[in-house]
């Protein structure tokens, strides 16, 4: 069980009242709350009972209001030693978030101490029963309690446009998405068989490769100059036996065990350097067509301003 202790300033009867309302409904949701006016007898040592809440509570509910702030501010009374029990544990660097504060009404800057300046307040100001109040108490509830909302799932905005477009998400592309393609694994099911027949290569057989989506012409090309011309490869690199068909690639003369050894990296490094001299390509593309459509409208411009002074009457 939580043990909070309410920190507040005995200023009137309807303030004092509403600090209890607050405990109660802490209470009531299983809580172990400490509060002055609940627990203090005539005779009992005021600063041992506040050394013992302020030190063993999990958390600290202040209540601010400007008696509160005046006390705690200038160290006076019960709410300034507490202030000050509160501002030493600050100084040791323990944990602050054990101190809460709690508004309900003023401007805050006039009823926030001091050693609260930038702690965030839970808004209790609200009508007890009321939509806000109950939001704002649960949320200090769920504080109190280490309880996490979950967190709305990640949306994939390009998977949800092409649901409604009744078309695949590979076959969208947003205006700055960067052109990329992925192998996502091998098609074990299409992998050849080799003849072994004793003659020359007959070991080999051919490997397809999925890609997430079939790349255009340009692309193709790009893939094939740098797996043929790789800016990094081992002695058993076999140029010219790379094609790529549709969604695939294949490497027809290999075997399995020369792709986990050695084509795989020079697979990924063909992909990756494709990638990019294509991206290289497009931006050029989009700059030149900016160009071309800067001068187009320059040109109109021009037409229609030496247009509109030519006079024929």
């Amino acid at each position: 069980m939580k043990k909070i202790f309410i920190s507040y300033s005995w200023e009137n009867d309807e303030h004092k009242r509403l600090v209890g309302t607050i405990g109660e409904l802490l209470e009531s949701d299983g809580l172990e709350v400490t509060i002055d006016q609940w627990d203090l007898k005539p005779g009992d040592d005021l600063s041992l009972y506040m050394e013992k809440a302020v030190s063993e509570s999990d958390y600290v509910l202040i209540v601010c209001s400007e008696g509160y702030k005046k006390k705690a501010d200038n160290r006076i009374g019960g709410s300034g030693y507490e202030a000050k029990l509160i501002t030493t544990e600050f100084s040791m660097k323990q944990n602050k978030k054990k101190f809460i504060p709690i508004y309900v009404g003023g401007v805050w800057e006039e009823v926030s101490p001091r050693f609260l300046a930038g702690n965030m307040y839970v808004n209790l100001s609200s009508l007890t029963g009321s939509e806000s109040f109950e939001r704002n108490y649960t949320d200090l509830l769920t504080t109190i309690c280490g309880l996490e909302r979950i967190k709305k799932k990640n949306i994939d905005t390009k998977e949800r446009i092409a649901e409604r477009l009744g078309v695949s998400k590979e076959e969208l592309q947003f205006k700055n998405d960067p052109y990329e393609i992925k192998i996502e694994g091998i098609i074990t099911n299409e992998v050849t068989m080799p003849k072994n027949d004793g003659s020359r290569g007959s070991a080999l057989y051919k490997i397809p490769f999925r890609l997430n989506k079939s790349p255009n012409s340009d692309w193709k090309k790009l893939f094939l100059h740098y797996w043929d011309r790789p800016s990094s490869f081992t002695s058993m690199h076999r140029p010219g036996i790379a094609r790529v068909e549709g969604d695939k690639i294949l490497l027809d003369g290999t075997m399995i065990e020369e792709v986990q050894k050695y084509h795989r990296d020079t697979l990924l490094l063909a992909v990756k350097e494709a990638n990019e001299k294509y991206n290289q390509h497009l931006k050029k593309l989009e700059i030149e067509k900016e160009r071309l459509l800067k001068a187009e409208r320059n040109h109109n411009d021009k037409i229609s301003k030496l247009a509109g002074e030519i006079r024929f009457d």
